[in-house]
């Protein structure tokens, strides 16, 4: 059915124009030439936008992860400083245990032994990962730990105070360890010994400190020991310093740990300026290093 007549009238007067009937069919035909056209040309750019946005949410995405791997590395790191400084506390809080509680605790085996250098994550992010959760399991067990063995540790202090007090566990000069507990050589005869007690040398002199609470029950000349000094800490704990250059507490005075006693000098059998430290329990001598906390060649008393 037609809908009207269309002239084509051309701008040169020698040409003819033409009539174009529309009929609903054509007019129809056109329409849909139209929509395609429109929906051909929204889709182009519908995929250009998705290409691009595919490209930069790419781009967004590596400079994601490269932060994130550059976060954990930095966490790994963390946690492997707080395991180090987890086991060094456990080891110091296992010698104070040790001296003073007579426990053998070792909370230092929750951790790993390898001290290796922390990687940087690679290509399996997600097994790294895995491993750094390991670590902080590991620490928060250790800290749990710790802190169950320091509530323990405070308590047992806050009991037998007066008693810990009396315990000899500081070194009594600061000097060198020379000479230890045991058979050795004697220096004067060259024959074999047993040395009752440990040598630390130092300046004549140098003051000599009381490794505990106690009483004064000994100072003057001995033999072989020169001028000495004899500190009874309880009725089974003693102590004794030998080969000291003068005495600086009388018979029967009550000393505190840290308090100056004597010292350092080479009265009898000595051939140099040094401390013999002697403990001694129900009379027997027995190693002083078993008792004290501090070590290493220049420890002070405190």
């Amino acid at each position: 059915m037609p809908l009207g007549t269309i002239h084509w009238l051309p701008h040169r007067s020698s040409k003819k124009g033409r009539p174009y009937t529309l009929t609903s069919g054509r007019f129809r035909l056109f329409i849909l030439i139209i929509a395609l056209f429109c929906t051909g040309l929204a889709t182009l750019f519908f995929r250009i936008g998705r290409d691009n946005a595919r490209k930069q949410l790419s781009s967004d995405s590596k400079s994601e992860l490269i932060m994130l791997r550059g976060e954990m590395y930095q966490l790994s790191r963390r946690v492997r400083a707080l395991t180090v400084d987890l086991e060094e506390i456990s080891i110091r809080e296992e010698q104070i245990l040790v001296a003073g509680a007579g426990l053998n605790l070792d909370f230092s085996t929750l951790l790993q032994k390898d001290n290796t250098s922390v990687e940087p994550p690679g290509a399996d992010i997600f097994r790294y990962i895995d491993d750094l959760e390991m670590e902080v399991l590991l620490a928060e067990r250790l800290a749990s730990a710790e802190m169950m063995a320091y509530d323990s540790l405070v308590s047992f202090f806050i009991e037998r105070e007066s008693e810990l007090a009396r315990i000899p566990t500081i070194w009594p000069v600061n000097g060198i360890f020379v000479s230890d507990f045991g058979p050795r050589i004697d220096p004067f005869t060259g024959a074999v010994r047993y040395h009752k007690g440990i040598d630390i040398a130092s300046v004549s002199g140098t003051p000599i400190y009381a490794p505990a609470d106690g009483v004064v029950v000994f100072g003057g000349w001995t033999g072989g020991w020169g001028l000495n000094i004899m500190i009874r800490h309880t009725e089974r704990v003693s102590t004794r310093y030998a080969h000291c250059s003068s005495l600086c507490s009388v018979v029967g005075q009550r000393v505190m740990r840290g308090d100056l006693i004597a010292r350092v000098g080479s009265t009898g059998r000595s051939v140099a300026p040094h401390l013999h430290y002697e403990v001694l329990i129900d009379g027997a001598q027995v190693d002083p290093e078993d008792y004290i906390i501090r070590e290493g060649p220049h420890a002070s008393v405190f």
